[in-house]
C-alpha cells in the first residue's frame, strides 16, 4: 500500500513541524509526505525549509499565492497520485499522531476503497481552566440544510450505519468525513473529481462527501484510530468577521449546489433574511464588525465572488 500524507502550512511553521516530529517516530515509516505552503511569510518558509530528518520522506511544495484548504490539498493530492499513491491522507498541520498510528491505519485500509473518516480528539485550552485544557472525541460531521456552519459529531454510534443505507437514505446520508482527517483512495478522484477550490475555507470536506455519495462510493468512518487536533489554530488569525464572511458566503453556496430541490429554492429567502437582520443589528449598533462581513458574505454568494476572500 503506497501512503501518501498531505498537510497544508500558512504561517504556521511551528504547528506543522509538531506534526512532521509526531511523523517521525511512527513505527512503520513506509509512507511519503507532502507539505504545501500557500505562500506563508519568508520565515515560516524557512522554517519549514530547515527542517531535516531521516527517518522520513518529505516533499516541500511552494505555492506563489494562497490557494486555501481545497486548492492547497489539490495541489498535494495530484502530485500524490503523479507519484503512485493508492490512498491520500489528508491531515490538518496543527493536528499530531501517535506512533502507531500509521500502522494501524493501513491495517484498516486494507482490501478497502472509497473514503474513511478517522476519529478527532480535539483539545481546546482556550475553554479550560486552570490551563488544563478541554478535549472531545470527534467522528464526523453532520449535514444541516440553511445553517451557516455544520456540527461536529461526538457520539460515534450515531453516525455508523450500514452502507447501503448511508447512501440511499437522506436522514443517515447527512454525515460526512471531517477534511481535518481523512483519507482517500485515489480511485475516488477519478470519479468525483478533487476538492471544490470555490469555497476556499469551510464547507469543502461536506461538498466532497456529498458528491461522494451521490457517485455512490462509500464512505466509512473509524473510532479506534484517533488523530490529535489543537483546535482553531490554523484559522484563527484570520479574524472571527472574516470566518463569518466564509461561512455564511460557503453556507449559501453549499446549500445552493446539494440540497435538495426545496433547499435550492429556500436558499434565497434565506439569504434575504440573514440580510435583514443583519442590516437590523447594525440599525442599533450590535456587532456592527461581524454583521458588516456577514452581508459581504451574501454579497460575495449574489456576485458569485468565489475562492480566497480580499478585504
Amino acid at each position: 500500500m503506497n501512503l501518501t500524507i498531505v498537510t497544508v502550512n500558512y504561517n504556521s511553521s511551528e504547528n506543522t513541524i509538531k506534526l512532521l516530529e509526531s511523523l517521525k517516530n511512527q513505527t512503520d515509516k513506509n509512507f511519503d509526505v507532502l507539505v504545501i505552503d500557500n505562500n506563508s511569510g519568508p520565515d515560516q518558509k524557512a522554517a519549514l525549509k530547515n527542517y531535516r530528518t531521516e527517518e522520513t520522506n518529505i516533499v516541500f511544495i511552494e505555492n506563489d499565492r494562497n490557494l486555501g484548504y481545497s486548492g492547497g490539498n489539490n495541489v498535494g493530492i495530484k502530485k500524490a497520485i503523479a507519484s503512485g499513491s493508492d490512498w491520500m491522507l489528508l491531515l490538518n498541520n496543527d493536528t499530531w499522531v501517535k506512533n502507531d498510528f500509521i500502522s494501524r491505519l493501513k491495517a484498516n485500509l486494507e482490501g478497502k476503497e472509497g473514503v474513511m473518516g478517522l476519529a478527532v480528539d480535539e483539545d481546546n485550552p482556550e475553554k479550560s481552566q486552570n490551563n488544563l485544557g478541554t478535549s472531545r472525541t470527534v467522528y464526523a460531521g453532520k449535514i444541516e440544510w440553511l445553517k451557516p456552519t455544520l456540527i461536529h459529531i461526538t457520539t460515534f454510534k450515531v453516525v455508523i450505519k450500514p452502507v447501503d443505507n448511508m447512501l440511499t437514505n437522506d436522514l443517515q446520508g447527512r454525515y460526512y468525513a471531517i477534511g481535518g482527517a481523512v483519507a482517500i483512495h485515489k480511485d475516488v478522484f477519478d470519479k468525483i473529481g478533487f476538492l471544490d477550490e470555490k469555497y476556499f475555507l469551510y464547507f469543502e470536506d461536506a461538498d466532497f462527501s456529498m458528491r461522494t455519495r451521490k457517485a455512490r462510493i462509500p464512505i466509512e468512518f473509524m473510532s479506534e484510530i484517533k488523530v490529535l487536533h489543537s483546535v482553531s489554530a490554523s484559522t484563527k488569525k484570520l479574524g472571527s468577521p472574516m470566518l463569518m464572511r466564509y461561512h455564511y458566503r460557503n453556507a449559501l453556496y453549499f446549500n445552493r449546489k446539494n440540497g435538495p430541490w426545496y433547499i435550492k429554492l429556500l436558499v434565497w429567502p434565506w439569504s434575504w433574511i440573514v440580510a435583514a437582520k443583519q442590516i437590523l443589528k447594525m440599525a442599533v449598533g450590535r456587532n456592527r464588525e461581524q454583521s458588516k462581513a456577514i452581508l459581504a458574505g451574501v454579497m460575495d454568494f449574489y456576485k458569485n465572488n468565489y475562492g480566497k476572500l480580499h478585504v
